[in-house]
């Protein structure tokens, strides 16, 4: 009874352990349901491998600070010696054996300023990895708000070739009709039917765009192919470019770049790293001085009795200043300087250079996000004169008025009025986040 009663009770354990593994998993997929643009930005900094290649150059970093940190301490070791000897011409030749232990230390207490600025140097150099992170980080994040934003796109350029190979099947059917009553010849038919297998081929098209959007954005977060995708995209309820407020002045918006931009900090700070190295470059040929000290005593003569004594009488402790006085080198302290003076020349280069780069790259984005929302309203405009257009042509085909060449002609027109609605408004879209995200808006 009681065994019967444990296996029930260890049954329903397993029930409960499975029922909270499914809710554990139920709970992952829900996770995963519905990601928006500001989710997948966010959630790439964590899963991205570029990221992580990053934040190692990072640990790199701290270790060489560690290095720096580290030479500038006092040092002490302890070194124990055996050795066998033997003195072969003195008539009684025997093996002797001798013990030496001790300890000694030492501590650089002036080295020209090298080690501190060593220190320096490298707490810059840490710092600048840690921007660099977040370089790579802002770089990964670019490319997850293009492949988003390409993804919806591609969705809506879909929806609308299925719904123009829904009308033109409709019309392929209607036209068999026709064609059976006489109201139309083989031509026109075989005119439809061309047109319909021009709307397959778009529709084939643009669900392939679609699946190749959809995994470029699902690899960019890492996610594996067998996890789901579904985005939650507000964006896609833009109507016109008034939905998403007025583009602020490209003033406003480079102050704010220039504020947020991981690089230029970067570059600032490795500069001033640079600046270092010159320092420590200049100190090669400084005066440095060492305090040393020293205890060791040594036994001999493992058949002795007398260990303790030998130890106390053995015992030696000394304690000695050093101090190193450069006089001819060579030319290498001038050399060092030279070098680090190029390297702090480059610096500044690279630094003016990624300022330039940045400037030019902001100025062609925010001409890009006006010329998107003037092609975006032009767009409007031009889809609804090809609405009204093909109003007309459907009433016209419907008496007669029109052949179904030229009726074809408005219906593709409109198809392409809404396709090119939809490149500049997602061109529109994509040109304002990534404003925002240059201007520290989604940190």
């Amino acid at each position: 009874m009681q065994r019967t009663s444990a296996i029930g009770h260890l049954n329903g354990v397993k029930r409960r352990i499975g029922m909270l593994f499914l809710c554990m998993c139920f709970g992952c997929a829900l996770a995963w349901d519905a990601l928006s643009l500001e989710d997948c930005v966010k959630m790439v900094r964590e899963r991205s491998l570029d990221v992580e290649s990053a934040k190692l150059s990072e640990r790199a970093s701290e270790a060489s600070l560690l290095s720096s940190q580290a030479s500038g301490r006092p040092t002490l070791s302890a070194h124990i010696n055996q050795s066998l000897y033997d003195t072969p011409f003195d008539g009684m030749s025997q093996d002797h054996y001798r013990l030496n232990v001790g300890l000694s230390g030492s501590y650089k207490i002036w080295d020209g300023g090298q080690t501190s600025a060593s220190v320096e140097s490298r707490q810059l150099l840490l710092k600048a990895s840690r921007y660099n992170t977040e370089l790579a980080v802002l770089n990964v994040q670019e490319r997850v708000m293009n492949s988003f934003v390409n993804l919806l796109a591609a969705k809506e350029s879909r929806i609308i070739a299925d719904s123009a190979l829904v009308l033109s099947d409709s019309l392929v059917a209607l036209n068999e009709r026709l064609l059976e009553a006489g109201t139309i010849t083989r031509s026109d038919l075989a005119l439809v039917k061309s047109d319909a297998a021009q709307a397959k081929v778009k529709q084939i098209s643009s669900a392939q765009a679609e699946r190749t959007a959809l995994t470029d954005l699902r690899q960019l977060l890492e996610f594996s192919r067998t996890d789901s995708l579904n985005l939650e995209a507000p964006q896609t309820e833009y109507e016109k470019p008034e939905d998403m407020g007025a583009i602020p002045s490209f003033a406003n918006v480079m102050a704010e770049v220039k504020k947020n931009h991981p690089g230029l900090t970067s570059d600032s700070l490795q500069v001033q790293a640079a600046s270092k190295e010159e320092e420590i470059a200049h100190s090669n040929n400084s005066i440095s001085v060492t305090l040393g000290a020293e205890a060791s005593s040594s036994f001999q003569a493992w058949k002795s009795d007398r260990y303790a004594r030998q130890a106390k009488n053995g015992y030696t402790h000394s304690i000695s200043l050093g101090i190193n006085i450069p006089i001819i080198d060579g030319g290498t302290t001038s050399a060092k300087v030279l070098s680090a003076q190029v390297e702090t020349e480059r610096a500044r280069v690279a630094q003016r250079e990624t300022e330039k780069s940045l400037e030019d790259s902001m100025e062609q984005l925010y001409l890009q996000a006006e010329n998107a929302d003037a092609s975006w309203n032009a767009a409007l405009a031009n889809l609804e004169s090809a609405q009204e257009s093909y109003a007309v042509a459907v009433e016209q085909r419907n008496v007669g008025l029109i052949t179904f060449t030229d009726f074809l002609e408005q219906k593709n027109n409109l198809l392409n009025a809404k396709s090119t609605l939809i490149q500049a408004k997602y061109t529109s879209i994509l040109a304002r986040n990534l404003l925002e995200l240059y201007m520290g808006k989604f940190q």
